[in-house]
């Protein structure tokens, strides 16, 4: 009777061995994901995984190794009862778990991780290792369920360098950019040449015997362009222009203006508006920018003038934009043009 017993016990793990070694690639899946798909240098991330078994029968061993690769910082665990453990081998920087799974057993997880530096990774390709039933023989396959993160540029740190900035886009002086309403009109001064002839006042001209120009009150209406040139300067000197277009559009958003982008370089263009759906792709072409130049600024800013808008504050961008060309765009816009120019070896 005990032969029976013991040679039926044997039976029947031979038979779940076989069924193991035969169901497991097909019973094991794996689910990867991450909650952001563009982000800034050191925010975090959140990458949500999930090994499932699809099968009646029970795996002893399962282990799942997450690769993150460099230019990746991995949080330690949060005290949520994750056990998965942070390697830093021959083949770089990633996260392994081990556990074993139910019939139609599902375990979860989570790691916490954030990009240093600009550009456009990929996270989440993992390895999967599974044991027979017996523990005497595992298997490894590679799963290529992997997320793509876009990394915008940091965003402009130098403290007094950015001073102008916030004097030019502060609450107060931000009112160089909008528009002159013709109806308020709070006063008169004298004409200094530089006005528009718009503006001068014949009635009040005739009374005092001299040129007088009418001062008007402003609208919230605005009108923006910020143009990034990406002609000559190093590869350090391009960085920093892209960390400055980063906080020059944000500070832009935060006050509401509605503005158009424009790039001589791989950034492209992006039509007037205002609002996250306006940033992001802005963003995501700083991200994604290989700091081409595909023609000089020169033909930028004719082509700023072609649009017939003269009425437009321009913001240009750059290590060192030809003088010729900002005179140019300077001379057809009725606004004074902001130029805003960083310095190679700055810190942005």
């Amino acid at each position: 009777m005990i032969l029976f017993v013991v040679f039926g016990v044997i039976v029947i793990f031979g038979v779940l061995e076989i069924l193991s070694l035969k169901f497991s690639e097909k019973a094991v899946h794996t689910h990867i994901e991450t909650d952001l798909s563009l982000c800034a240098p050191d925010e975090e991330i959140t990458l949500k995984y999930s090994i499932t078994n699809s099968s009646f029968l029970p795996f002893i061993y399962v282990g799942i190794s997450i690769y993150f690769g460099e230019g990746v910082k991995v949080y330690p665990p949060e005290k949520d009862g994750q056990k998965w453990k942070l390697l830093n081998d021959f083949s770089g920087l990633h996260v392994e778990q081990r556990m074993h799974l139910l019939p139609h057993g599902k375990r979860t997880g989570r790691v916490r991780f954030s990009i240093k530096n600009r550009g456009v990774f990929t996270v989440g390709q993992h390895y999967v290792e599974e044991g027979d039933y017996l523990g005497i023989k595992t298997a490894v396959r590679t799963e290529y369920g992997a997320s793509r993160i876009i990394c915008t540029a940091k965003a402009w740190e130098d403290e007094p360098e950015f001073r102008p900035l916030g004097g030019l886009l502060g609450d107060v002086s931000v009112m160089r950019f909008i528009h002159e309403d013709p109806c308020l009109i709070v006063g008169y001064r004298d004409y200094t040449g530089r006005e528009p002839m718009k503006q001068i006042s014949w009635y009040q001209s005739e009374k005092t015997g001299r040129l007088t120009v009418k001062q008007q009150d402003h609208t919230a209406q605005a009108d923006v362009a910020v143009l990034l040139n990406m002609e000559g300067g190093n590869r350090q000197a391009l960085e920093q222009c892209l960390s400055l277009t980063r906080s020059v559009c944000e500070k832009l958003e935060a006050q509401k203006i509605p503005y158009i982008f424009r790039s001589n370089g791989d950034l492209w263009d992006v039509a007037e508006g205002v609002g996250r759906s306006h940033l992001f792709p802005i963003l995501r072409s700083i991200g994604l920018s290989r700091l081409s130049c595909y023609t000089p600024f020169s033909a930028l800013a004719d082509r700023c003038i072609r649009e017939g808008n003269s009425n437009r504050t321009y913001i240009i961008i750059s290590d060192d934009a030809p003088s010729a060309a900002i005179n140019k765009i300077q001379a057809y816009s009725e606004h004074r043009v902001i130029s805003l120019n960083v310095k190679a070896g700055d810190k942005a």
